[in-house]
């Protein structure tokens, strides 16, 4: 250390620093100390086992109310072929037990962590304790090596973990300080704010792209993701050839006023689900210098990929999402612009996960549900499923995939009849059980029956004419109107389920479940019960057909027709 040297200092003490450091009471081995301090600091010339004896008799300057247990607590555990030593076994004042562990030097300290987890297993199956019985608390005169993995096993580690860093006076005082943990490093991930900039030529594209940089690290975005694409076929249909599709990363709150001004739409879900990185957007909408600004959301990427008259041509970012940081590939610049993994859009999502890894398992069902925003029986299905295969015991490899419009009107309008199978809401979803076997679901919507005529009618009812369907659409509420219109139509969402382990994938024998919304809860009725197995299939069924979306759509086709023809002449839709 740079620090100046201290005194030679000589100090001769039984089991501490003196007579009066002595709790007679205590469990720590009697024993006489004789320190020569040289050319170093006090603090380093310490043996670690004394510093436990002098912590020992003053655990208050951790803590008020330790209580000592024993030093060099033994434990061991015959069956598991283990064993070990607390430092210090203490009490605190609530009665829990607390492990202290001390560690010297830096070199040392990166021991702390694994004998931490080692002692408080074995303390938790010697004593039969709770995890929330145990605490832990790592002391070191030296965090330099500690901070870091402290702070992450902090996070997530069952038992309460704290940080002391601890002073020994040239005197053999004591004290410590708290150790401030580092908070988690917050996710750079692109939101859902997202928005399109058209340009006349190439040029002004990349004109425009650096003028939206300047903008956006003023206003404090400085992670920024964007998607050339180019008008490549039907060039008179438009004006400007060039677009830039932009979606804003995650924006620290101080770094944005978010004070939005009073001419912006304050009803936009973006403006309070992600308000820092809305007010970026609303600032460079202000002031970008292009053809046409308009609007866009997670998912309509994926709608000019599928358009042949654009053509995605290449991508670039700032801050976290530079192209030249190698870490990504293309198809992940794709996967974060569409939202599909994180379920922003509350359309489509994509993704896997294991149960046993609780953290990701935890943000997976999240994502998942952000998918289904909006359709509360899928919602409560597909989570009533997940929860039971999670319960299945060992590893449990789950993928799923959902497509959630809420729209009907556009699945007819869009897919009508040949793209239904693409336009039409769905999910699928596989569990790969550690024993072999797997469950594959399936959810679509079912009509209960053949159902009443007057599709058209119903339609109607719900949205009087195709403006105020463009206008639900615009206002990002259509969904809310879609429930409406699936009830009157007697259309509900189902899931099929088919749980098998033999080669052949499914098999007859296999077991067959179909997930039902009663009363606003799931219910899976199993094949292993016939009779209500075949009843609730029937409620289902028409002519003894399961009678899916497409059946029900091909059951009343003039109207269908009828009403893709009335859209179509009120908008300018290419397929």
């Amino acid at each position: 250390m740079d620090a100046v040297d201290p005194p030679l200092v000589l100090v001769t003490a039984r089991r501490g620093w003196g007579l009066d450091m002595l709790d007679r009471r205590a469990t720590c081995p009697r024993r006489t100390v004789s320190v020569r301090i040289a050319t170093v600091p006090l603090v380093t010339s310490l043996l670690e086992s004394e510093l436990r004896d002098l912590l020992a008799t003053r655990l208050e300057v951790l803590e008020p109310g330790l209580s000592l247990v024993r030093c060099e607590f033994s434990l061991r555990d015959a069956p598991l072929g283990t064993r070990g030593r607390i430092d210090i076994l203490a009490r605190d004042r609530h009665g829990l037990w607390v492990i202290i562990e001390l560690k010297r030097e830096r070199s040392s300290s990166r021991q702390a962590l694994h004998e931490i987890a080692k002692y408080a297993e074995l303390l938790q199956r010697d004593k039969q304790l709770a995890p929330d019985r145990i605490r832990a608390l790592v002391v070191s005169t030296d965090w330099s090596e500690l901070l870091v993995p402290v702070s992450n096993m902090a996070r997530d580690w069952s038992h309460d973990l704290r940080g002391y860093e601890l002073h020994v006076g040239v005197d053999g005082r004591l004290s410590a300080d708290r150790v401030a943990l580092l908070p988690e490093s917050p996710e750079r991930y692109i939101t859902p704010v997202h928005g399109i900039y058209l340009y006349a030529s190439p040029r002004e594209r990349d004109r425009g792209w650096r003028q939206i940089r300047q903008i956006a690290a003023e206003v404090g975005a400085t992670n920024l993701l964007a998607a050339d694409f180019d008008r490549v076929g039907a060039l008179n249909a438009v004006v400007a050839h060039y677009g830039l599709y932009l979606g804003i990363g995650t924006v620290e709150p101080a770094d944005v006023d978010l004070e939005p001004a009073e001419d912006e739409c304050s009803s936009d879900p973006c403006a309070t689900g992600h308000p820092a990185e809305y007010r970026a957007l609303c600032g460079i909408n202000a002031r970008v210098r292009c053809v046409d600004v308009e609007s866009a959301y997670p998912g309509l990427l994926g709608n000019l990929l599928a358009d042949p008259d654009w053509e995605v041509t290449g991508y670039r970012g700032t801050g976290a999402f530079a192209g030249t940081n190698g870490v990504h590939e293309e198809r992940d610049w794709l996967r974060m612009l569409s939202g599909n993994d994180r379920g922003d859009g509350q359309v489509t999502f994509v993704g896997s996960a294991n149960p046993r890894i609780a953290t990701r398992w935890r943000s997976f069902v999240e994502q998942a549900m952000n998918s289904l925003g909006g359709n509360p029986e899928w919602e409560t299905l597909v989570r009533a499923w997940l929860e039971r295969v999670a319960r299945q015991p060992g590893d449990v490899d789950v993928t799923l995939r959902v497509y959630n419009p809420c729209d009907l009107v556009q699945t007819i309008v869009h897919g009508w009849p040949d793209e239904l199978d693409r336009w039409q809401p769905g999910v699928i979803a596989t569990a790969e059980f550690a024993d072999g076997t797997r469950s594959v679901v399936q959810g679509m919507l079912c009509a209960d029956g053949y159902g009443a005529p007057g599709l058209l009618d119903m339609v109607h009812v719900v949205y009087r004419d195709p403006i105020k369907w463009m206008t639900t659409r615009y206002g990002g509420v259509t969904w809310e109107y879609d429930q409406g219109l699936l009830g009157l139509l007697g259309l509900r969402h189902v899931l099929l389920e088919i749980v098998g382990d033999g080669p052949e994938f499914p098999a007859p024998e296999d077991e067959r479940g179909l997930w039902l919304v009663e009363d606003g809860q799931s219910m899976r009725v199993s094949s292993d019960d016939p009779e209500k197995f075949t009843a609730a299939w029937q409620s289902l069924c028409y002519n003894g057909n399961l009678m899916t979306l497409r059946g029900f759509l091909a059951a009343h086709r003039h109207e269908v027709d009828a009403l893709r023809v009335e859209y179509l002449s009120c908008m300018d839709v290419r397929r």
